[in-house]
């Protein structure tokens, strides 16, 4: 992560705020992360994103939607303080003969996005916060990547971190502060199993009520008549 390591940071202090505004998180870049190499207490998120590259050497760019993106979370709850690390896997240029590994380039939207999922993973994970299922919001691709995922030149794939995501589902909008919510989707998809079996069987509940009713109605019925005609014999 480089030139836009303050605007991660920027983005990310506005969303978590926005959630937990009495307690202190950061989130620091970190080139020694590895995936499944956790501290004690640490926990793990990964997402692959779609941003683009530039060589460095020949100016050639391309696009990749399988960039992988690394998040370590800690959080103490005795000092209402959360960490954050961050490690962005670079991509180098297939053309030229010694080409150096280039960082990613992330549209605003974009960050947005992968930090999006970032809090609700930390919403679920540090908070324990009562999400059912966990839905990814999708990135955005700007342009079709050219061919298939060069692994050979993936610095993630190199180090024997397969950049190959696995099949996410994912809403068809995102959580944006002052729009859609996806804590709100994510909310409502673990709350609506109980609210649609209530829907479901509240017809069956009022039938047999008025089962019942009916039932009770007719049985005051004849036990007036038979008063009426013990009284009359």
């Amino acid at each position: 992560m480089a030139p836009d390591t303050e605007v991660w940071k920027q983005v990310f202090q506005e969303l978590i705020q926005e959630v937990k505004p009495w307690h202190r998180w950061t989130l620091t870049p970190d080139k020694g992360l590895l995936p499944n190499v956790l501290k004690p207490g640490w926990m793990q998120y990964q997402q692959w994103a779609f941003a683009r590259f530039q060589c460095s050497s020949c100016s050639r760019s391309w696009a990749s939607a399988q960039v992988q993106v690394l998040f370590h979370m800690h959080w103490s709850a005795e000092k209402s303080r959360g960490q954050v690390k961050m490690r962005v896997f670079a991509q180098r240029c297939k053309k030229c003969s010694q080409p150096p590994f280039e960082v990613p380039q992330f549209t605003q939207e974009n960050i947005s996005r992968t930090l999006n999922n970032l809090v609700f993973r930390i919403l679920k994970k540090c908070y324990r916060e009562g999400f059912k299922s966990m839905q990814e919001i999708p990135m955005i691709k700007e342009i079709s990547p050219e061919g298939p995922h060069d692994s050979d030149n993936c610095e993630a794939c190199l180090q024997g971190f397969c950049a190959r995501p696995t099949q996410a589902m994912s809403l068809p909008a995102s959580w944006i502060p002052g729009a859609d919510t996806t804590c709100q989707v994510e909310r409502e998809v673990e709350i609506c199993p109980s609210s649609e079996h209530f829907y479901s069987y509240t017809p069956r509940n009022h039938t047999r009520r008025n089962i019942s009713i009916c039932c009770c109605f007719l049985l005051l019925i004849v036990v007036v008549v038979v008063i009426v005609l013990k009284t009359v014999g």
